[in-house]
């Protein structure tokens, strides 16, 4: 996998227009330390290998070797994907250790992956087998190799450090072959310098080695999340007989907490070190996920309350990570950066859904597993986030000064309402935000309705289940194609108008879902709501940003969030019985009347127009 990470490095990074010679800038801190780490971890491996290593000394000579390894890329943790990198070594070097200096590889993953492990004969690792009891977890299970890759060329058994090592040489490499003229690594983790980064917006990203521990902490929690969210599925219905109410209480819990907690949350967020947040929130994630498993054993309602308690931490990260933002990369990156973020959530939803389902299937009823990877990912994504350097943003003035800059002894009401006033008197933001509330009332009864929607069209040899799973994919094709090329023209995009142009096209798609009777027609119309959503979306959170105080920056985030996520539930609610009343072909083309009049009365308002 690290090799692996090396050759998408270099295969990317001349894709676009780097050069190898460039790597030959690159100024590493201690150097000579990886040097002495990599003889190290080579002759060791070649000793391991003739067999001339004794058991007691191996586990702390294999120490010796991975904490010097740390230690170095630590050192040069500011360099895009190294923190990465760094936390990948320690993944690996604690379940080796644990294991008396030799890494714990999972029986069933060998034989999913294609190897019998019978015939697999090795010098560095040990069969891990057994029931997945506190055993398995003292033996580093978590960390150890666990995930089947059975594609040929790369077939192997992967361990979560593996995916970071790879994932961080792979960032690390792109930036030194595209960065020009020097990379350097400084003691102090800062915004890297602009001079000689390429134009492309998505490359000075990847060069910026802040904004890539952030964006790799998103991709890593978010692929975890999609796992674990299967394997909650494949627990309650196992443990509930499927009941359909166990189901529902689930995904309320997961999705009420934004609209409940979210407010109060984005206060505290502009009281508190939004960094450390971030950091707490992952913390805590991973600790509410690690004991699902376990309460699930005791009474289904234990696994409800956490998953609540997750998604309340949930809605303290996303406004501290919008709050953020704008102190990790340039202004004129910030649209693409927000792209960027929304590309790493669609394609976790695309390929870890994906994956995750035939992950969990591998699993069959050792399901704990998926939690456990889960949280490994939280707190792969806490460490990241930890390593970036993200100012403290202070209220202005020592009261009430400026529009609702709270003073030292404001209580967290005076806080909201002052982030409500700010919102409200705002006219760029208050207009974008009745107008995404509207739009979100069509697209949730798309949502609840979209099953209904396929399986009324003629579907040829297909079968319904089969036709909504392109339904779906096709909306999600839409939102990453959406989110790729938002983002690499973002600097010629006028926000305003995007804005206006997304929810006028949503609108429009859903009067024609009203009338259409194709199947290939549906999937074209699912994939321009996908695109429309983000032409919108990603503008709007990039003008909060910069157009709200940094002191009143996550409430004001938070009461967006819940406003919208208030009309989301209340469509996915109502719908349904309004379509069973009026028809399926109604509601549809009201819902799009509606997003459409929204949109287009954005040109009505100038603030909008030139935003």
């Amino acid at each position: 996998m690290p090799a692996l990470g090396v050759l998408l490095g270099f295969g990317l990074g001349l894709a676009a227009g780097g050069r190898l010679d460039n790597l030959l800038d690159v100024r590493l801190r201690w150097w000579p330390v990886l040097l002495i780490a990599a003889g190290a971890r080579f002759g060791l491996d070649a000793a391991l290998t003739g067999g001339g290593i004794p058991d007691a000394v191996r586990m702390w000579l294999v120490l010796v070797a991975y904490v010097l390894l740390t230690v170095m890329l630590l050192a040069n943790r500011n360099l895009p994907g190294l923190t990465a990198a760094a936390l990948g070594t320690v993944a690996n070097g604690i379940a080796i250790v644990v294991n008396g200096g030799w890494m714990p590889v999972w029986q069933p993953s060998l034989a999913a992956a294609g190897f019998d492990p019978a015939a697999v004969q090795s010098s560095f690792h040990v069969l891990l087998t057994g029931p997945m009891d506190a055993s398995f977890f003292a033996h580093g299970g978590p960390l150890a190799d666990v995930i089947p890759i059975p594609i040929p060329i790369i077939q192997s058994v992967a361990s979560v450090g593996d995916l970071l090592l790879g994932a961080g040489l792979a960032f690390f490499v792109f930036a030194a072959v595209v960065r020009a003229p020097v990379l350097v690594s400084v003691s102090v983790p800062a915004a890297p310098a602009r001079a000689g980064a390429l134009r492309h917006p998505y490359v000075r990203l990847a060069t910026n080695g802040p904004f890539s521990a952030m964006w790799l902490a998103q991709v890593i929690s978010s692929l975890g999340d999609r796992v674990h969210q299967i394997a909650l599925v494949f627990l309650v219905e196992r443990a509930t007989n499927a009941s359909p109410l166990a189901l529902g209480l689930v995904f309320a819990a997961m999705t009420l907490p934004t609209s409940l907690v979210g407010p109060l949350a984005g206060a505290l967020v502009d009281r508190w070190n939004r960094k450390w947040v971030m950091v707490g929130s992952d913390l805590v994630r991973a600790g509410l996920v690690f004991a699902i498993p376990i309460v699930a054993v005791v009474h289904i309602s234990l696994v409800v309350g956490l998953v609540f308690l997750i998604a309340a931490a949930s809605s303290f990260f996303r406004p501290a990570r919008a709050a953020a933002l704008p102190h990790v990369v340039p202004d004129e990156d910030l649209l693409t950066a927000n792209s960027a973020m929304w590309v790493a959530d669609t394609v976790s939803d695309l390929a870890g859904y994906g994956l995750g389902g035939l992950f969990v299937a591998f699993l069959g009823s050792a399901l704990s597993l998926a939690f456990w990877i889960d949280g490994a990912s939280y707190l792969a994504s806490a460490a990241l986030v930890a390593a970036v350097a993200i100012p403290r943003i202070l209220p202005a003035g020592g009261g009430q000064a400026g529009v609702g800059a709270p003073g030292v002894g404001a209580s967290l009401r005076a806080d909201l309402v002052a982030g409500w006033r700010f919102l409200r008197a705002e006219t760029v933001l208050f207009a974008t935000t009745v107008q995404a509330t509207i739009a979100e009332y069509g697209l949730g009864a798309l949502t609840a309705l979209s099953p209904l929607l396929v399986a009324a069209l003629p579907l040829g040899r297909l079968d319904a289940p089969t036709a909504y799973g392109f339904f779906e994919m096709s909306m999600g094709v839409g939102l990453l194609g959406g989110g790729l090329v938002i983002g690499a023209i973002a600097t010629r995009i006028p926000k305003g108008p995007a804005i206006v142009t997304g929810f006028t096209v949503l609108g429009m798609s859903l009067i024609l879902f009203s009338v259409t009777g194709s199947l290939w027609l549906a999937l074209v119309l699912a994939a321009v709501v996908g695109l429309a959503n983000v032409v919108f979306v990603v503008p709007s959170q990039t003008i909060f940003q910069q157009r709200t105080p940094d002191e009143m920056l996550g409430r004001v985030v938070a009461i967006r969030l819940a406003l919208v996520n208030v009309m989301l539930a209340v469509s996915m609610a109502t719908s349904g019985l309004f379509a069973q009343i009026f028809g399926l072909d109604v509601v549809l083309a009201g819902c799009g009347i509606l997003a459409a009049a929204a949109g287009l009365a954005g040109f009505a308002v100038r603030a909008i127009r030139e935003a």
